[in-house]
């Protein structure tokens, strides 16, 4: 591998875009963290509430559950990604074109520079790289890649960084 190569990579900044890579880093976030059991506890909790419903007539928490679960499972993302889209249109990356350069030492999107060593795991998903650092995670989708820059950028990963590949 040529240590002093490097690439540069250039990707647009609309609202499906976004909307595409928040989905992507919140589904594996919720995916690695303890927050995905809690549609468990509200299945849990409405089991309890038909119980109580049947039993005593006391239906308040079979109505809290359902509450719970519809929002969980129906709602959880709608809502989020409404919020996410209006939040992108009154933000200053809607619609705007960044340029990465990836070499060796760092990655640098629109001139910040992101050491290697700050970058705590790379993870590969279908549509792009997540890539975390301590408080945050960037996304570089895989369709800015040509075929070479992506082959090196692999290489680079999986030299510098903890690399894994979702499925």
């Amino acid at each position: 591998m040529n240590t002093s190569k490097e690439i540069k990579i250039k990707y647009k900044w609309d609202e499906k875009s976004f909307l595409s890579a928040s989905k992507i880093a919140y589904d594996y976030e919720l995916k690695h963290s303890l927050k995905r059991y809690l549609g468990w506890l509200f299945i849990i909790l409405a089991q309890f509430g038909v119980v109580a419903a049947l039993k005593k007539g006391a239906f308040g928490l079979l109505f809290i559950s359902t509450i719970l679960l519809i929002y969980w499972y129906l709602l959880r993302w709608p809502l989020r990604a409404f919020f996410i889209k209006r939040g992108f249109q009154k933000s200053n990356l809607a619609n705007k074109e960044f340029e990465a350069t990836i070499s060796d030492k760092f990655i640098a999107i629109n001139g910040i520079k992101i050491k290697w060593s700050d970058i705590n795991e790379v993870i590969s998903t279908q549509n792009g790289y997540l890539l975390k650092l301590d408080n945050q995670i960037l996304f570089l989708p895989k369709s800015a890649f040509k075929d070479e820059a992506k082959k090196y950028f692999l290489e680079l990963v999986q030299s510098k960084s903890k690399y894994t590949k979702e499925s």
